[in-house]
């Protein structure tokens, strides 16, 4: 009998706010107001990653009081502590001591924005929140799309039938993530990503998060 063991696999979460429309549609237009305010929302820092029409706001979304951010707070918030109570053997006394350190920020991104190769340094989990995915063009699949790079960095070097077949978790290479409004995607923050040019007219927002928990 072969046993196999998964060795340093990469968990990502996955997850859709239910009846999201309402509250999408009150922090798409919450978020295009802010962003025509400019720098009072804006993060003043422009990253060396980030190209083309993107907005940036602030880190210090998640202390916002309007009700429909305070709701997708609480949702990412509970399906992070929901991930960490799966992927860990803390007791329920363990996790109720934890504390979540929040950094959340929302994206604007118009035709020609995008964000190159990049991880988040200085926390343990992140999360993409999709308000609005913008145009969907069936003739740019790639548009605005989210590419996970397998963090392996020697598992290309040499590649041929009795590696190119695996199946998940075991398969080599990107994982390609489509936004639709209401997912959730959460994943380690070292895990290197990229967001491929988004080329639609309808501007495209999302939220995103790190997260350090001690």
């Amino acid at each position: 009998m072969i046993r196999i063991t998964d060795l340093f696999a990469t968990p990502l979460a996955d997850v859709t706010l239910p009846d999201h429309e309402p509250v999408c549609e009150e922090l798409r237009k919450l978020f295009l107001a802010r962003e025509e305010e400019g720098d009072a929302y804006r993060c003043h820092k422009r990253r060396e990653t980030q190209f083309g029409d993107l907005f940036e706001s602030k880190f210090d979304l998640f202390t916002w009081k309007d009700p429909s951010v305070v709701k997708i707070a609480r949702f990412c918030h509970g399906a992070l502590g929901e991930l960490i109570r799966k992927l860990t053997s803390y007791t329920t006394e363990e996790l109720a001591k934890l504390r979540f350190d929040y950094h959340a920020w929302f994206h604007v991104t118009r035709k020609g924005g995008f964000q190159g190769l990049h991880n988040h340094q200085n926390a343990s989990w992140s999360g993409i929140f999709c308000v609005d995915p913008g145009d969907e063009l069936p003739e740019r699949p790639d548009s605005g799309l989210v590419r996970f790079h397998d963090p392996r960095w020697c598992s290309w070097h040499h590649s041929e039938k009795g590696n190119l077949g695996l199946n998940m978790p075991y398969r080599h290479g990107g994982f390609d993530i489509t936004h639709r409004p209401g997912r959730l995607v959460i994943f380690p923050s070292f895990l290197t990503h990229e967001i491929f040019p988004y080329v639609g007219e309808r501007p495209r927002i999302v939220i995103a998060f790190n997260c350090s928990i001690n």
